[in-house]
């Protein structure tokens, strides 16, 4: 048997490099999250990771970049997010318990609301960053469920408007968090969703 190979150490320009791309998406990030998308511009975000934006874009060729690289960031938080152990033990109601609750961790992260305005956004550009993302993303969804309810004789698609109703519950609760202080009742609207969900899964 092979033996593991181990990951070698990034060389000192690698590590460099690595360490200028994320200044510039930590650039991004927070100033999205101060002043919403429009504060994000390129010169802002080369002032704000502390250098020009000709030398930013030597380590990505554009803003799209940038923000690709972002989604792709919240891409990968969902999946340890979804991957991390516990989800497929204990009764169903547990596991759907569970999987609102990490679904719903993932939903207050900085990864997932900076993803929602840069997509809200760029909504109406020919080149629409949500329709690769959201593709991928939804069958991520799809296959974690599948996982973790396999008890469940849903369809493809039952399963789907399963996932479409508890995503759309919980994103909208992430956009009032934006706008208030502090969400009122939401342990009562996550037991809501749970509830409902555990509902759509036994009886379709």
């Amino acid at each position: 048997m092979p033996k593991k190979t181990e990951e070698q150490p990034l060389g000192r320009q690698a590590l460099k490099t690595r360490r200028t791309r994320e200044s510039l998406i930590n650039a991004t990030v927070s100033l999205i999250q101060e002043g919403g998308f429009a504060a994000a511009s390129s010169s802002r975000i080369a002032e704000r990771a502390g250098m020009t934006w000709g030398a930013a874009q030597h380590h990505f060729g554009s803003k799209e970049d940038i923000l690709k690289a972002i989604l792709d960031l919240s891409y990968d938080s969902f999946v340890a997010t979804m991957a991390a152990p516990g989800l497929e033990k204990g009764s169903l109601e547990q596991r759907v318990g569970g999987f609102v609750d990490r679904m719903w961790s993932h939903y207050q992260s900085h990864w997932y609301r900076v993803s929602l305005e840069i997509l809200l956004a760029t909504r109406e550009e020919a080149n629409h960053a949500a329709l690769a993302w959201e593709v991928r993303q939804g069958k991520t969804h799809l296959k974690v469920v599948r996982t973790i309810f396999r008890e469940s004789r849903l369809s493809e698609a039952k399963l789907q408007e399963v996932l479409t109703f508890t995503h759309c519950c919980l994103s909208g609760l992430s956009i009032e968090g934006i706008f208030e202080t502090k969400v009122k009742h939401i342990e009562r609207h996550l037991l809501r969703i749970k509830q409902a969900m555990l509902g759509m899964l036994k009886n379709g």
